[in-house]
């Protein structure tokens, strides 16, 4: 088995659809979550992380970019970094057409490899074809088999987009530790990646991960809250923290901004002195853990504030549901 750590609960800033979380619809009974998972993320073409501007690099005067996504080599489809790197390493330093999507934008751009010290074709760029790592199931939707978690993009670390999805897992996973959070450090559950696959991932938007399991998924019942029905004050959260389950935990939501389509909809604050304890709070893959409140599924957890890990964003269950359905057909 992999050890995995969570993944960054970084904002994804990109374009994205999004539907209001004031159109509601009738209350829908949903699996709690709360428990871990391992999640494998494979992009749609591969993602430019980083243009070499030491020097006049072939991808910096072809007019490569941070965030364009590479889909094409002269006519060749690339889905992975090894392809890419085998065309451009075979290229003998002869021009390669790309096609590249810059946001929502196709573009063509020319490569010219050149040739290293050491007799190798390059282009002066690194690209990235896949991430992996441990997040928290929000709900099961059984009438679907669909699922939600996260309750916010996967986005690539060192660019900070949403990555582009061509398909994804999620996979059984044990937390075995964590690392606290303090003060400007948001900490994180550590746990291993089983091997058991429990579904596809067929969407990762700014609002989450969604996709299809395979089995049924065994675990509390509970009705979803209408936006009208969320309150300020006394709340719960179901997450898992060791290998002994999901466990609620108190907080408090303190702010309400329901029709914020960012998916900003709560300010959270823990106030279970057990989590304040093990935690310091919230923090790296507790994001999509579910905020119950009046023994209905009302939200869940997506972001800590860094500087005050006690608190974080919370994203309202129509938010997430309505995000997801805007995509899925029954």
């Amino acid at each position: 088995m992999k050890k995995i750590t969570a993944l960054m609960m970084a904002v994804c800033i990109s374009v994205c659809t999004s539907y209001s979380a004031n159109a509601q619809e009738h209350h829908r009974t949903l699996t709690l979550g709360g428990i871990p998972f391992g999640m494998k993320l494979f992009s749609d073409g591969v993602l430019v992380v980083n243009v070499d501007d030491s020097f006049d690099s072939p991808a910096l005067e072809a007019g490569i970019q941070t965030n364009d996504i590479i889909k094409q080599a002269d006519g060749t489809e690339v889905t992975t970094n090894e392809q890419l790197k085998e065309i451009i390493e075979s290229s003998g330093g002869e021009d390669i057409e790309l096609s590249v999507f810059r946001g929502k934008s196709p573009i063509s751009v020319t490569l010219t490899p050149e040739v290293s010290s050491d007799g190798v074709y390059t282009a002066g760029m690194w690209v990235k074809d896949s991430t992996a790592g441990i997040g928290t199931v929000t709900y099961f939707d059984e009438r679907s088999m669909s699922f939600g978690a996260l309750g916010h993009g996967i986005c690539d670390n060192e660019t900070g987009m949403l990555m582009p999805l061509s398909t994804g897992e999620i996979m059984n996973a044990t937390v075995t530790g964590l690392n606290k959070a303090q003060k400007g450090y948001a900490g994180g559950l550590v746990g291993y990646m089983g091997e058991e696959s429990l579904g596809e991932i067929t969407l990762n938007n700014d609002f989450g991960i969604y996709g299809r399991y395979h089995q049924p998924m065994d675990g509390k019942k509970l009705q979803t809250a209408d936006d009208s029905e969320i309150q300020t004050g006394d709340a719960s959260i179901f997450t898992t923290l060791d290998e002994s389950g999901a466990k609620e935990y108190s907080v408090v939501i303190e702010t309400l901004s329901l029709s914020d389509v960012s998916g900003h909809n709560m300010i959270l604050r823990v106030t279970d002195s057990e989590l304040l304890e093990k935690t310091g709070g919230i923090i790296q893959g507790m994001s999509g853990s579910p905020i119950v409140q009046n023994d209905k599924i009302v939200g869940a957890v997506t972001h800590v504030f860094v500087n005050s890990p006690e608190r974080g964003y919370g994203i309202s269950i129509n938010n997430m549901l309505q995000n997801y359905d805007a995509y899925a057909s029954y």
